[in-house]
């Protein structure tokens, strides 16, 4: 049983990794995702209600049962993206996308990338940051490959943003659009082989989201259906 206060994304955000606790308790409105995999490992609210595995929800004023991993985003609403002074700051602290990934698509881009954080090993090896966006309508570039091999889901934290996803050998043709609204994580957009279609994140206003990376492992046995 574990809570790990992250200081990755301080000052702007206050973090809590959870891992087998029976129950923890929320006051201010937080997010709360549900980092666990398999169907059984829900998150249990009040009222009977629950936030299953790679999903998320806004909560305040309760206690959550069943954690078997979960990543907490404390007084979410606390850092105004309205404000011009928060966004000088964020900007200041956090690298351009360009700096942290060298990928010559991300060069110019307004999207700043706080440091990652890592956790576990083979299969239950976790990575996530925050990424912030300070204009509106900006995409962040098609693409289908990563520098590892896992399972990929984005959280919306603030303001507004949209997963693209293209055909799978044609990054010219959009085939669907998801939206995407504080407290959402998008369905899982692999096919049952792991390949993943032509996408990209494109911000709709100033906005943060999180994209939540799952190594698969080096295990042969995995599928991605099996979760």
């Amino acid at each position: 049983m574990s809570i790990l206060q992250l200081d990755f994304a301080e000052p702007f955000f206050s973090i809590d990794y959870v891992e087998s606790e029976d129950s923890y308790h929320i006051g201010k409105k937080s997010m709360v995702i549900n980092l666990a995999e398999h169907e059984h490992e829900n998150i249990f609210l009040d009222g009977e209600r629950t936030v299953v595995p790679l999903k998320a929800a806004m909560v305040q004023d309760m206690t959550i049962r069943n954690l078997v991993k979960a990543f907490v985003i404390r007084d979410v609403e606390r850092t105004d993206l309205n404000d011009p002074a928060t966004v000088a700051e964020i900007k200041k602290t956090w690298k351009s996308l360009y700096e942290m990934s060298g990928i010559a698509r991300h060069k110019g881009l307004p999207y700043y990338k706080s440091p990652k954080f890592c956790i576990g090993e083979g299969r239950n090896h976790i990575e996530l940051n925050l990424c912030f966006v300070s204009e509106g309508m900006v995409p962040s570039g098609p693409h289908r490959e990563h520098d590892r091999d896992f399972d990929e889901v984005h959280a919306q934290i603030a303001g507004y943003g949209m997963m693209r996803i293209y055909d799978y050998d044609d990054k010219e043709h959009i085939h669907q659009e998801l939206n995407m609204a504080p407290g959402v994580v998008h369905d899982k957009m692999y096919d049952s082989e792991g390949k993943y279609p032509w996408h990209e994140y494109k911000s709709v206003t100033p906005c943060i989201y999180c994209p939540i990376e799952l190594d698969r492992g080096n295990n042969e046995n995995y599928h991605p259906t099996d979760l």
